[in-house]
């Protein structure tokens, strides 16, 4: 077996799940998952409650969801999937939604209905959802052009839709790839003469040129530097957008002359550029817009020499340097990446306050983090720290946005308004980090996801199950709430009406300065003990407040304040001397 196999096999086996449901028939579909949607990162917990595969399960595998998009999921690991069968299989999980919101709960495992009803609920406004089939066959272009057709019928005009066959998944697992620093030299070939299509235009603060290239040299460039710093300084790697990259592909294929009137082209941001006839030179260069197009040409099979094509190029020279917050190069940047459905945290990638962070995370000796700030692009330390001292700048932010300031629901319902929003923005990243309280925000989140592992294993029951599916969508709530209690213990504030509830008022360190070698089991005491009353909060306000899920109570904050903190405030004498022993391993 793989070793992305054997990874969800043995997680299946923690989870206690029959030999029938390791074969790869189920498999291929969590293999699938994991690497679209949890950057191969799943855990116990996200396949106990969201691998729904079983009786009654309404045509789904697989639950998942993100703040913009609900994924209904469906695997066929068969290499000879027809039309037809694809056309059912989207179907079958059209009428599953349908019937979803018509709350015809009783057709469904509970499963289904449980994993649903959070992943619907834990969406923002906007209620995308998208229809998935995964499948090891491997689909002419006829064939796709026959399942786009489909998509456009009167029942599944209503979703996204997306098909993966062999091909996109083997292109996915090509994609997973490193980069590096800049580019330190490489050339391209101008499709024509240069006098004929050069235009060279200069800044305020730089140099740029305007070319038409060869798709051939940008294709030689790819697989000379993909993995060594083409994409270094684009605010993101090549993702696929399969719609996009079919159209790529069929441009190349079909109509390559029209490739230059199709095609937005690329920008490169180089620190210096010179043209020696039919060639432009580029030193310390990298592709800052235009991943996708360069991916797709690098990849093909098609193209060379004698199948070549123009494609425009913008090259841009800065009289700064490259990791200047107000270099020229990341204004156009974050201009020309920002007309693309990117996210607002790509846009924050290359700024000053980013950089710092990430800089003194990495040098705080052995409590550093190594914060990832551009998606795809490994800090420098990535590889010297432990697996879960790598972490996003969004989870950073909503850990401190969650704990310090007190605002779980707001970081949980929508991670994008950290960095959408100017204010929310600064009250974030423009702040003094404690870089100790960092690490051991991340560390407690750390014993947390293993808390919930661990329960997830060993989860049977109702009541157990309960607990889970709290536990798995409460995370900021529950240290959120631990904070809070930090923050009475330490006399910061008196209860839930203190002025300094929502300050910046939580230093130094939280939990790596206990003496004791119980650690580990106080926290997850702390954890255990939060998550049971969230259940009860939950269940008693259930009905008053018309609740449909956890994860619908959890995104508010009011319900936050006005709820859960009063009920902890009002703890009776014995919950109150049980959490102040927990919470020993916490520091004044």
């Amino acid at each position: 077996m793989t070793t992305e196999r054997n990874k969800i096999v043995s997680i299946l086996t923690s989870l206690h799940y029959p030999n029938g449901k390791k074969t790869e028939e189920f498999t291929f579909t969590l293999e699938a998952v994991d690497m679209f949607y949890y950057k191969r990162n799943i855990g116990a917990a996200d396949i106990k409650l969201g691998f729904v595969d079983g009786s009654r399960d309404g045509g789904v595998d697989y639950i998942y969801s993100n703040e913009e998009t609900l994924y209904l999921i469906q695997g066929k690991s068969s290499s000879t999937l027809t039309v037809e069968d694809v056309e059912n299989a989207l179907n079958k999980m059209a009428k599953t939604f349908t019937k979803f919101k018509d709350r015809k709960y009783d057709e469904f495992n509970e499963s289904v209905k449980n994993a649903l009803s959070n992943a619907y609920d834990d969406l923002t406004d906007d209620k995308n959802v998208e229809l998935v089939l995964f499948t090891k066959t491997s689909f002419d272009k006829t064939t796709k052009k026959k399942i786009n057709e489909i998509s456009k019928s009167d029942i599944l005009n209503k979703f996204n839709i997306s098909v993966y066959d062999r091909n996109d998944i083997d292109l996915q697992k090509a994609i997973e790839e490193e980069s590096s620093d800049l580019v330190e030299e490489g050339q391209l070939r101008l499709f024509d003469n240069e006098d004929k299509n050069a235009n060279r235009l200069s800044f305020g603060n730089g140099k740029g040129i305007i070319v038409n290239i060869c798709a051939s040299s940008l294709k030689n460039l790819y697989q000379q530097f993909n993995k060594h710093g083409l994409f270094s300084y684009n605010l993101r790697e090549h993702i696929t957008q399969k719609n996009v990259d079919d159209a790529i592909d069929y441009t190349i294929k079909k109509e390559p002359e029209k490739f230059w009137y199709y095609n937005n082209g690329i920008t490169i941001g180089c620190n210096d550029y010179s043209i020696d006839g039919y060639k432009i030179k580029l030193y310390g260069f990298s592709i800052i817009n235009g991943a996708q197009t360069t991916t797709k040409i690098g990849k093909s099979n098609i193209v060379n020499e004698k199948h070549d094509f123009a494609l425009t190029c913008k090259i841009v020279r800065a009289d700064k340097s490259f990791g200047d917050e107000e270099d020229f190069i990341s204004k156009i940047s974050e201009a020309s990446n920002s007309q693309k459905p990117i996210k607002s945290r790509d846009l924050k990638s290359n700024l000053k306050e980013q950089r710092i962070m990430q800089n003194k995370a990495a040098d705080n000796g052995k409590y550093s983090l190594s914060i990832e700030i551009k998606r795809g692009v490994h800090p420098s330390n990535y590889k010297s720290v432990e697996k879960w001292q790598r972490v996003q700048n969004d989870y950073v932010g909503q850990l401190i946005y969650s704990c310090i300031f007190q605002h779980p629901g707001k970081a949980r319902n929508s991670k994008n308004t950290m960095f959408s929003s100017k204010d929310v923005y600064q009250t974030i990243f423009h702040r003094n980090h404690d870089y100790n309280t960092l690490f051991d925000l991340v560390r407690i989140g750390d014993a947390y996801d293993t808390y919930v592992k661990n329960l997830a294993e060993t989860a049977e029951g109702d009541d157990a199950i309960e607990r889970l599916s709290m536990a798995k969508n409460a995370k900021l709530s529950v240290l959120a709430v631990l904070c809070y209690l930090l923050k009475k213990k330490r006399g910061i504030i008196k209860d839930r009406n203190s002025d300094g509830l929502h300050q910046d008022n939580i230093k130094g360190f939280l939990v790596s300065k206990y003496p004791g070698d119980d650690l580990d089991k106080l926290l997850d005491n702390c954890f255990s003990f939060v998550i049971r009353e969230l259940v009860r909060i939950y269940k008693q306000n259930e009905n008053a407040l018309k609740l449909t899920s956890y994860s619908n109570f959890l995104k508010t904050d009011q319900y936050y304040d006005d709820i859960i903190l009063q009920s902890f405030d009002d703890l009776d004498e014995y919950d109150i001397e049980k959490i102040g022993k927990f919470m020993e391993v916490f520091s004044m």
